[in-house]
């Protein structure tokens, strides 16, 4: 018999795509600014060392530029964050609906669902291990371009997804088969007769008499 409504594995791909969701709001890719750049503006390059407005206005830029600045994922993916996005909703909605959160209106079998959860978390994880390998600016940025928190976030989310999916979408022995595999010997049929009973029709039959009466 199927089981129903939620599974385990409903619950872990719940908890990825929510993490999938919240990778979004954090930093994804951070830039280091090279020091060369603040030395050139600042009072020992040549912009910064002119006395006029010019050389005001490049110690003012030297100042005010960061070490480094973060980019959050709905700011550099590029239309990846939307795809994100739908498939994170997606599981959501699945996980609702196996645990009948909509009533008799909308039902699914539960072994498609975790199928569906499971598809949606293998495109999850590709984007996002394709957005690891390639970063913003290609290989001329590659020494100042960093991997944030928020990828390795999605990565860990999209992973639950998949996982949580494939745990879901798995079919469960009945309880004979688990029986049988947790005790390693099959069950006689029919049981053997009792050592010490005696013979059909004799007095005492259905009983076992101690030994030695």
């Amino acid at each position: 018999m199927d089981q129903k409504g939620l599974r385990i594995g409903h619950i872990v791909a719940l908890a990825g795509a929510l993490g999938v969701l919240l990778a979004l709001w954090r930093p994804w890719y951070s830039v280091t600014f090279p020091p060369q750049i603040r030395e050139a503006f600042g009072t020992s390059g040549q912009l910064g060392q002119d006395p006029g407005l010019l050389g005001q206005m490049a110690r003012s830029l030297a100042a005010a530029l960061p070490a480094s600045i973060e980019a959050s994922g709905w700011k550099e993916l590029q239309g990846a964050d939307v795809a994100l996005c739908v498939a994170a909703v997606a599981v959501c909605v699945l996980v609702l609906v196996a645990a009948d959160a909509f009533g008799a209106a909308v039902r699914i079998d539960p072994h498609a669902c975790g199928s569906a959860i499971a598809a949606l978390g293998a495109a999850t994880l590709a984007i996002v291990g394709l957005h690891v390998v390639h970063k913003p600016g290609g290989a001329a940025a590659a020494d100042y371009v960093h991997v944030e928190q928020g990828v390795w976030i999605a990565l860990a989310g999209a992973g639950a997804m998949l996982a949580g999916g494939l745990m879901a979408a798995a079919r469960p022995q009945d309880g004979t088969e688990r029986a049988s595999a947790s005790s390693g010997f099959a069950r006689l049929d029919p049981e053997l007769p009792p050592v010490f009973a005696p013979a059909p029709g004799t007095p005492g039959h259905g009983s076992v008499p101690p030994p030695g009466a």
